[in-house]
């Protein structure tokens, strides 16, 4: 049995990136053109009336925008593990199989990390007690999310034998090690966020306008990071885990 080591494990995908940035920028910034015209259609329609009894058009473009976002990560990530693991050089805009599998298996993980969430978000308020254990039970969530998704670089390589269940046992006995990845990865994910902010509100102070554009700009250029960033990640734990390999 492996124990994976989450630094090694998250400084060896940061590696991975810086190394072979011109690769990760073909990649990401071949869907900025798609993506901004997503953010440039929500800023159009405004924000969604949380009120509103029936379907907006500023909802039905969130929605269309979101659905486009995770093709978009998908298709980003789909590329990048075929081209750490199978050094294969793909077209940026890339819309196959794989893709859609890949964005299939990619939501199925996020309704997992939904819906206990949303349950927390209801029971905690009614039964404060129980708000003693939501971040735990939320971390735990976090670290079976991180195995789970050890499947998603398979589904890339085009496996269609290898699931969740074997992605589960090959990562056995190293739930607190992808925890530890899972919260290293998302620190580094909100430290950018954080700064997208703070810049973002000292521009206010001169400009809302310019403000509002730069952080849909920003806003995306993070997303595309963090599609190469999660993908390197999930590449590696697919690397040590199922092909031996090490960091």
């Amino acid at each position: 049995m492996r124990k994976l080591s989450p630094t090694k494990a998250i400084s060896h995908a940061l590696g991975s990136v810086w190394t072979f940035r011109p690769v990760a920028a073909r990649f990401a910034f071949a869907w900025l053109p798609v993506l901004l015209l997503c953010g440039i259609a929500e800023v159009y329609f405004g924000p969604v009336d949380p009120m509103a009894e029936e379907l907006t058009p500023a909802a039905l473009v969130q929605l269309a925008s979101a659905l486009v976002s995770v093709v978009a990560v998908c298709s980003i990530a789909v590329n990048w593990h075929r081209f750490i693991l199978r050094d294969e050089v793909g077209h940026g805009l890339r819309l196959d199989g794989n893709v859609m599998r890949y964005a299939g298996n990619t939501i199925l993980i996020m309704l997992a990390v939904l819906f206990p969430s949303l349950l927390f978000l209801f029971v905690v308020p009614a039964v404060p007690a129980a708000a003693t254990f939501a971040l735990p039970a939320l971390a735990a969530i976090g670290g079976a999310v991180t195995r789970l998704s050890i499947k998603l670089p398979a589904v890339a390589l085009g496996n269609r034998t290898y699931g969740f269940r074997d992605a589960w046992k090959v990562s056995e006995g190293n739930f607190w090690p992808c925890l530890g990845v899972f919260l290293m990865s998302w620190a580094i994910t909100l430290g950018g966020v954080l700064v997208l902010i703070l810049v973002g509100s000292g521009l206010d102070q001169i400009s809302s306008s310019f403000a509002e554009l730069f952080i849909t700009v920003a806003a995306i250029l993070l997303q595309l990071f963090y599609a190469v960033f999660n993908a390197s990640i999930f590449t590696s734990l697919y690397g040590y885990f199922v092909e031996q390999r090490d960091f």
